[in-house]
């Protein structure tokens, strides 16, 4: 480097990288979790009518007014029986099929009347377009299970007094209202009459007998927030849910036919008890193997040589390639020549010939109590035909030469 030259910089420091990997970490765990609780919280800007609607023609006004005299109120996502009084609140185009699996006995539909569009100015609300058409409402009616009903509408919008029917759980009451546009009231064959207007028309009826009976409630402005804003309609609605749950019993509002319904996944599986805890082990676990495979321990293992040197090295590859080769019961009568030879020079009889070497061994074999013969061994070496006859042969040769030299003793 010259005397005019700067040392170069590095771009990020140790400690920049750092942070940028934390960061990212942190905002992959992010994405992970709001992935797999995004679709809850779907519908709470939507101004449908639905409980989670703040618009008009929405509910959640009610569940409001409930939670504050203390009731006992969820929004179901799910198609599982809810406890306590299951309100439904199905669109005009609804399936009748996803009807049956969400109702249940006891529960209480509420008729669609108002088709509404978005307000310009605010994303939750709407303006009122009109009423359903009559073929609209004829749809929902066959898809709730009351194909013979049909709905009507009086003119103008003035309070309604509801009186209870003979035999009701109302009979002898009475719901004052406050102005409700157009009320909408219900008719025809396998109706029980519930709660009548002044006029004798139906605007609460039971559908079934006994356990089976559920209710459907032609008037959607007894509870959603457009007529919740009359304090007399107010009223109205908390006496007509008292009417029909039990003492004690929360209120469940569905919003899966709405479009609603919570997702199941193995990600939200996974950030939930009792699985958390199996996840944070696992991360944990992560966290630990990404240190270690940051920092070194110790020094760096030595490959080792594709090649190993030594006459241990040399030994093994020839065994290697003999076997491969599969010569084993060939080397037989080599290793007899090699015990052979040994066995003569501990011996002191290396300077015979070979039939005067064999002779010499056997006597001396004979004379020390030795068992085995080397001619023995060398008839039976040019017999051997497979591996364990080899190994056993190897294996007398070895004593036979081990007692012959005393190595033993």
């Amino acid at each position: 480097m010259s005397a005019g030259e700067t040392p170069a910089r590095a771009l990020f420091t140790p400690r920049a990288v750092l942070w940028m990997v934390l960061a990212g970490v942190f905002a992959f765990c992010a994405f992970l979790s709001l992935s797999a609780y995004a679709p809850d919280f779907r519908g709470h800007g939507d101004p449908g009518a639905h409980a989670l609607s703040r618009s008009a023609v929405g509910y959640a006004g009610m569940v409001e007014l409930l939670r504050a005299q203390g009731q006992p109120v969820v929004i179901s996502r799910t198609d599982r029986p809810a406890a306590g009084l299951l309100i439904l609140t199905p669109p005009p185009t609804v399936k009748a099929d996803a009807f049956e699996r969400i109702v249940q006995s006891g529960s209480l539909t509420v008729l669609p009347k108002w088709r509404a569009a978005p307000h310009p100015l605010n994303a939750e609300w709407v303006r009122k377009i009109g009423p359903f058409e009559q073929a609209e409402l004829d749809k929902a009616l066959k898809a709730v299970g009351a194909a013979g009903a049909a709905l009507s509408r009086r003119d103008g919008a003035a309070p309604v007094v509801l009186h209870g029917a003979p035999g009701s759980p109302f009979q002898g009451k009475t719901l004052a209202t406050g102005p409700i546009d157009r009320l909408q009231t219900i008719q025809g064959d396998g109706l029980i009459p519930i709660l009548v207007d002044d006029q004798g028309r139906t605007v609460l009826a039971q559908v079934g007998e006994e356990e089976d009976a559920r209710y459907l409630l032609a008037e959607p402005d007894l509870l959603n927030t457009q007529g919740l804003r009359a304090l007399a309609s107010a009223r109205a609605a908390v006496g007509l849910l008292d009417g029909l749950r039990r003492p004690g019993e929360g209120v469940a509002f569905d919003v899966t036919l709405n479009g609603f319904a919570r997702s199941r996944s193995l990600l939200k599986l996974a950030l939930q008890p009792p699985f958390l805890s199996a996840t944070l082990c696992l991360t944990f676990a992560a966290l630990l193997m990404g240190l270690h495979a940051a920092a070194r321990f110790g020094r760096i293992a030595t490959p080792p040589r594709a090649l190993a040197l030594g006459k241990t090295a040399l030994a093994d590859n020839s065994a290697g390639l003999i076997r491969l080769a599969r010569r084993e019961p060939q080397m037989a009568a080599r290793y007899v020549e090699l015990t052979r030879a040994a066995t003569a020079r501990a011996v002191g009889s290396a300077d015979l010939p070979g039939d005067a070497l064999d002779a010499a061994l056997d006597r001396q074999a004979a004379a020390a109590g030795v068992a085995g013969r080397i001619t023995d061994f060398a008839r039976r070496a040019r017999a051997v035909g497979t591996v364990a006859e080899l190994l056993a042969l190897a294996g007398e040769l070895h004593h036979w030469r081990s007692e012959m030299t005393r190595e033993r003793r």
